[in-house]
């Protein structure tokens, strides 16, 4: 009995932990809402949307989450480059991933919204956005819409 319990309140936990972004630090991907493509950052620093083929360049679509203790996380791949906002300007440049070793401009808060993830530039307040072609940038403005929303 004691066991079927351990069992029973341990699967939630493993809900919880694999249920997305903004739950735990580890490796997560981005989607767009809109368009499908996959948040990708490649070794030059070129951030764009495109589709992602399990096996084929992981290391461009796959980001670490990491929090920090503002509340705010880190967005590095597999090139160990941080997501960078600048004003409109979204770039890869190279960062120590580790909580609370990087700027305000590489940081980034995730807000759960009723449809999907609103990526908030920490340093600028700028909304992460997909031009729904692989155009990716930051726009002032949060037009709740799907091409700023993630999952």
């Amino acid at each position: 009995m004691a066991k079927a319990l351990m069992v029973a309140a341990a699967v939630p936990a493993l809900l919880v932990a694999t249920s997305g972004a903004a739950s735990a630090d580890g490796w997560v991907t981005w989607k767009n809402v809109k368009s499908g493509y996959y948040l990708t950052g490649t070794s030059d620093g070129t951030v764009k949307g495109a589709w992602a083929m399990p096996g084929v360049n992981e290391d461009d679509y796959q980001w670490y989450d990491q929090s920090n203790s503002d509340g705010s996380y880190n967005e590095s791949n597999g090139h160990l480059m941080c997501l960078v906002g600048y004003y409109r300007q979204v770039y890869t440049e190279s960062c120590n991933s580790r909580r609370d070793q990087t700027n305000w401009w590489q940081r980034w808060y995730e807000i759960s919204t009723s449809s999907g993830w609103k990526l908030k530039n920490r340093q600028t307040g700028w909304i992460l956005d997909d031009e729904g072609h692989g155009g990716i940038y930051a726009n002032s403005t949060d037009y709740n819409n799907s091409n700023q929303r993630w999952k």
